[in-house]
């Protein structure tokens, strides 16, 4: 009888265990997610403050680059693309909705967006 129970207490403290490292696993990752967001976020921002900076440089200058600009324009556009697949990928993998105004994560309950107010469906 005693070997029956200390099965069943090594069983279940074998199931927490794998619950636990389950846990750790998902937490991690879900860290791993938030930095790459932050990247993409810090690359953004970087990309649109060389484009102002090129466009005053210019237009102090009294010169005109429209092929240089599109340039930076393009690049911006690639992190944004990045950043929405980023979200979308997320939004799947988590179950949470998007919201239409502000494109925020909210959770699929939601009755309005935590980020700019607007009622959700």
């Amino acid at each position: 009888m005693a070997r029956g129970m200390l099965d069943e207490l090594m069983e279940a403290a074998g199931e927490a265990a794998g619950k636990a490292a389950r846990a750790a696993e998902n937490l991690a990752a879900r860290g791993k997610e938030k930095l790459d967001r932050m990247a993409l976020e810090s690359e953004l921002a970087k990309a649109q403050r060389q484009l102002g900076a090129l466009v005053y440089s210019l237009k102090k200058a009294g010169e005109d680059n429209p092929a240089l600009v599109d340039q930076y324009v393009e690049v911006i556009a690639d992190v944004e693309r990045r950043l929405s697949e980023n979200e979308a990928a997320q939004a799947e993998r988590y179950c949470v909705s998007i919201c239409p105004r502000c494109g925020a994560q909210v959770a699929p309950d939601a009755l309005f967006c935590p980020k700019c107010g607007a009622k959700l469906s």
